[in-house]
């Protein structure tokens, strides 16, 4: 396995790093003349997980291919997700000290990050073509069934689409069973695009 050049993955790396601190600088800085309503001690440590949630739905397929040129390819992906979750992982557990969540939250909240990347991933690697698709996909399944249970439990409409847990950030924030179905069916999803064999 060759090693990407240092440029490349320093900007994959720095810019996830950014990322995190900036939201960190967001939530704690009190920058705006309006106090944040999210930005509370409970909500610390789910702010940071739904940043890492973007970045691997929307940031993190972007380097796919330039670390491709670098001999990356397949499942060899899988060490620059690993390397992300690591990166991130001083930042979440004082996001989770702050919030009170527990090891299984991390450990949770992090199967979910690692599995969405690996679909990111291997959509950028294996079906270049149908990124255009993928982006559709993660603003559909990111809006709509949230808007849905906001129009059903908040105006007692009846909506389309009940099932809230259906969003990657949604599930990101709720966690339980829905956050590990999502990361498993994601990881599977992804894994199964970097392991197959023929050209991009």
């Amino acid at each position: 396995m060759t090693s990407p050049s240092l440029r490349r993955s320093t900007g994959l790396y720095l810019s996830w790093i950014g990322g995190l601190c900036g939201a960190v600088v967001v939530l704690l800085g009190n920058i705006f003349p309006q106090p944040l309503p999210f930005a509370t001690p409970e909500a610390f440590f789910v702010s940071l997980v739904e940043v890492e949630v973007f970045f691997a739905l929307l940031v993190w397929p972007l380097f796919v291919p330039s670390l491709e040129k670098d001999g990356i390819r397949g499942l060899a992906l899988a060490g620059p997700v690993a390397a992300l979750v690591v990166f991130a992982l001083p930042l979440l557990l004082i996001g989770a000290n702050v919030s009170g969540v527990g090891a299984a939250g991390v450990v949770q909240s992090q199967a979910l990050v690692a599995g969405l990347a690996f679909l990111g991933a291997g959509v950028a690697s294996r079906l270049r073509g149908a990124m255009p698709w993928y982006l559709f996909a993660v603003f559909l399944l990111s809006t709509l069934p949230p808007l849905s249970r906001y129009l059903e439990t908040q105006m007692q409409a009846r909506a389309p689409l009940s099932s809230a847990a259906l969003s990657p950030f949604w599930g990101a924030a709720a966690g339980g069973p829905a956050a590990w179905i999502q990361a498993a069916l994601a990881a599977a999803a992804g894994l199964g695009l970097l392991a197959r064999k023929g050209p991009a």
